[in-house]
């Protein structure tokens, strides 16, 4: 099975979902990060506006009440969303949504997609994208994974990084900051319009 948008929003359930946080907290992968997303909103004014999508069981929560954001998560998994509740995520704050048909009635300054772009095929990316812009006004940071082409794996995907930019640009955000994930082609990158 290759990395689809539909077999990333079936896959943070049960066992995954209750995890997630153990596993990942040990990976080297997941400190860089989460010290770049910090250092990437670092210049944001308190009351700055926050998507976090999706937000999984809510990792950057102490970030966005650090710096005093108003914040949204949203995730397609009921099971990660309840994990970020019982993490302190605030009532209301948290919404179940799809990241490739986002209606959330409202923009933010800033969208944080993390974690995700890489575990889904290429059409979904750009839908996903395309939401995004829709919805984000200011600045996007995301994790993804650039390869030569876009090659599906069974669970990730490396995307085409000379189509990404060209597509990044033509919708008016420019590339500002970019911090590599060790020498597997993750990158956390920053674009700002």
């Amino acid at each position: 099975m290759t990395v689809s948008i539909q077999a990333t929003s079936k896959k943070y359930r049960g066992r995954k979902a209750e995890t997630y946080d153990e596993i990942r907290m040990k990976q080297r992968r997941w400190a860089v990060e989460n010290e770049a997303v910090a250092a990437m909103v670092q210049d944001l004014k308190r009351g700055t506006t926050v998507l976090d999508c999706p937000v999984g069981t809510g990792r950057f929560l102490d970030t966005w009440k650090k710096r005093g954001f108003d914040f949204l998560g949203v995730d397609y998994s009921d099971e990660m969303l309840d994990l970020a509740k019982s993490k302190g995520w605030p009532k209301g704050k948290l919404v179940q949504g799809d990241a490739s048909a986002l209606e959330l009635g409202r923009q933010f300054d800033v969208g944080v997609y993390v974690r995700f772009l890489d575990l889904i095929d290429e059409s979904a990316v750009y839908r996903v994208l395309t939401c995004m812009d829709k919805t984000v006004r200011k600045r996007f940071i995301c994790t993804i994974r650039f390869g030569i082409k876009y090659v599906p794996k069974a669970n990730t995907a490396e995307h085409d990084e000379k189509k990404f930019s060209a597509w990044m640009k033509r919708h008016g955000w420019k590339e500002t900051e970019r911090v590599p994930v060790f020498d597997a082609g993750w990158h956390v990158l920053r674009y700002d319009r």
